[in-house]
């Protein structure tokens, strides 16, 4: 490792010790004060082994730099808890790719890469071959919706680099970056034989509603087992959809901060711990929402996590 690479791995280690410590307050201007001393471009290894190429201007990869991957620990909990070894992951939605590159890590399973944006889409590239994850990745640049064709693509300006999206409203500051090509999730599972689908993740920021109904037939727990969407947009409607195709939904307890981190590490040294709730109406969903089939195993198993939690 060079100098550069160790000096890189102390200030992450050194703001994740003083982000989880006593101290509340300073920790955006720790960030920034080393960030003055750091390369943009960084290549690093998470604790879950996975590596990546990160881009520290763009706020979601500074992200996964500074809180090691800890993006969405309810979703990390899922892929490794409820995900089989060996199956078949969809990340429709993937950014920089980072739920898939866990799951291909933690789970091995094989993994399908869904990102409209250009750029992301070559970041996702360079970290599969990154990780030697190309016999079981596989990435489709595309948008994906109820139907197939080209669709207008805006991208967001304010730096964060998770909101790009197919819906002009969905940003206040954005630019036409084009036309990209859209598929629906079943022309992709005819096309790459999926025999069935063990996860899939969507988060397509206000498009979540379409994508399902791009599923078809294939929206059953009997084929597609588990789907963590985004339900901040068309929230009624989607959990209308699912239940008319047999899933019932959980929603993510009201954790945050340093109460989500304390959680995700006591799970990370055996404890059994629980991320989700019964979902009872569409009002009652948080940001996300977890599907799985009304009397799936996982269902049973999500319920009795939730009860043992509020006991």
């Amino acid at each position: 490792m060079t100098r550069k690479g160790i000096f890189s791995e102390f200030a992450r280690r050194f703001y994740r010790t003083y982000r989880h410590g006593r101290m509340r307050i300073g920790h955006s201007a720790l960030r920034k004060f080393l960030n003055l001393w750091l390369r943009q471009n960084q290549e690093v290894c998470l604790r879950s082994g996975v590596k990546f190429q990160l881009d520290l201007s763009k706020g979601n990869q500074a992200g996964i730099f500074w809180y090691d991957g800890d993006a969405d620990v309810a979703l990390i909990w899922a892929i490794r808890e409820l995900v089989p070894v060996g199956g078949v992951f969809v990340d429709c939605g993937a950014n920089c790719g980072l739920m898939g590159l866990q799951a291909a890590q933690y789970r091995h399973t094989r993994t399908i890469f869904i990102e409209p944006h250009p750029r992301l889409a070559r970041t996702i590239e360079t970290n599969i071959r990154l990780n030697h994850f190309e016999s079981r990745a596989d990435l489709i640049e595309a948008a994906v919706s109820d139907s197939s064709g080209e669709v207008t693509f805006y991208e967001e300006l304010a730096g964060d680099d998770g909101t790009h999206s197919i819906h002009a409203d969905w940003q206040e500051e954005k630019r036409v970056l084009g036309k990209v090509r859209c598929r629906t999730l079943k022309e992709i599972i005819g096309e790459r034989r999926l025999p069935q689908i063990d996860f899939l993740k969507i988060d397509t920021e206000g498009n979540d509603l379409e994508v399902l109904q791009g599923l078809a037939e294939y929206c059953r727990p009997a084929f597609t087992k588990l789907v963590y969407v985004e339900m901040t947009r068309n929230s009624k409607s989607i959990c209308k959809l699912m239940a008319n195709g047999g899933y019932v939904g959980f929603t993510t307890f009201d954790l945050r901060g340093r109460d989500l981190a304390r959680q995700f590490r006591a799970y990370e040294h055996g404890g059994r711990v629980c991320f989700f709730r019964p979902l009872e109406t569409a009002s009652d969903c948080g940001h996300n929402a977890l599907w799985c089939g009304k009397e799936s195993s996982f269902a049973a198993y999500l319920r009795d996590l939730a009860v043992a939690h509020q006991a």
